[in-house]
């Protein structure tokens, strides 16, 4: 059996969600304090394949930013000509 993973209730969550324009839906959750670990160690990649929607470098730098400023819900809704629907939320 895996291990099991408990979740402090009162801890901020960064949320990304992915709409695809076929139907595919992602939703990643990461405990905040885990993304800035991330962040220190330029381990957050899973932007850099979209460079024809946005600059991954600067989209790290504005969740850095929403972290420090400890700023809550949506902070990027980014729609790709596609029709693709990127979404980054603090909760």
């Amino acid at each position: 059996m895996g291990k099991s993973i408990k979740r402090v209730y009162d801890e901020k969550l960064l949320r990304v969600k992915v709409l695809s324009h076929n139907g595919d839906k992602i939703h990643i959750k990461l405990p905040v304090n885990f993304v800035k670990k991330m962040i220190q160690n330029n381990a957050l990649d899973f932007f850099n394949d979209l460079d024809d929607i946005v600059d991954g470098k600067k989209l790290i730098s504005l969740v850095t930013r929403a972290l420090d400023e400890n700023i809550s819900g949506e902070v990027a809704h980014l729609e790709r000509k596609n029709g693709d629907i990127i979404k980054i939320i603090l909760d």
